[in-house]
């Protein structure tokens, strides 16, 4: 998958140079920011806040959504004006054991590992919490609803309902699961689900055989390919 901080980068120093502008006049322009966070977010080490995304795009005369990768219209539209968007964090299957931990680390600047962002929309970030995190799908016990390399939104804060697609990790099974939610009980403190596949060929799973099951997040939305 692309590194979208990359592309910001990349569209931020096409437009800035496109204008015959300094790195150092760019960041003046924009609020009196330091020289070196623009290059930062060119080289694609960091990527710009929604604040610092609006006074870059009003500098650079593009709209916020273009700078942001969430669309290919440098001019804003009518109906997206208000439309800037917010990345979360795209978490490898061995960073769900503490995915609150990896989350917060990028955040704070302290991750040294390679980072994808995920671009989503203003609506939906009001939707989610600030631990929301994306996931790739690994396996086909989904299919045809989803399917392998989709990348899923999760919401950790949301309590999944009958219906709703799941992220569950056990205490004996190192893969991540992917199953939509079967509540079984109506006790909060023994809770007993099922996880139901879509692919025939996979089998239902029901909580009790998990040890240590934990739901790490409900499914909300999906970013898909298309080849």
């Amino acid at each position: 998958m692309t590194d979208i901080k990359k592309l910001i980068g990349q569209r931020i120093q096409v437009e800035r140079k496109a204008k015959g502008l300094t790195q150092a006049k760019l960041a003046e322009l924009a609020g009196g920011l330091k020289q070196p966070r623009v290059n930062n977010w060119e080289q694609g080490i960091r990527t710009p806040g929604p604040e610092e995304i609006k006074q870059l795009a009003k500098v650079l005369e593009v709209s916020p959504a273009f700078l942001m990768c969430l669309t290919d219209r440098k001019q804003p539209h009518p109906l997206d004006k208000n439309y800037v968007g917010a990345l979360i964090p795209l978490l490898s299957p061995e960073q769900l054991d503490n995915p609150q931990h990896w989350i917060q680390s990028i955040k704070a600047g302290e991750y040294d590992g390679e980072i994808t962002l995920i671009p989503i929309t203003i609506e939906l970030a009001k939707m989610i919490g600030d631990n929301a995190f994306g996931l790739k799908i690994e396996d086909e016990s989904m299919e045809p609803e989803l399917r392998p390399d989709d990348v899923l939104i999760v919401n950790p804060d949301a309590t999944p309902k009958p219906g709703n697609i799941v992220v569950v990790k056990s205490d004996d099974n190192p893969e991540v699961i992917i199953r939509r939610y079967k509540q079984l009980s109506i006790s909060k403190s023994t809770q007993q689900f099922e996880l139901l596949a879509t692919n025939k060929n996979w089998s239902a799973i029901q909580s009790h055989e998990l040890l240590g099951c934990k739901i790490l997040g409900t499914v909300i939305n999906l970013s898909r390919q298309i080849a």
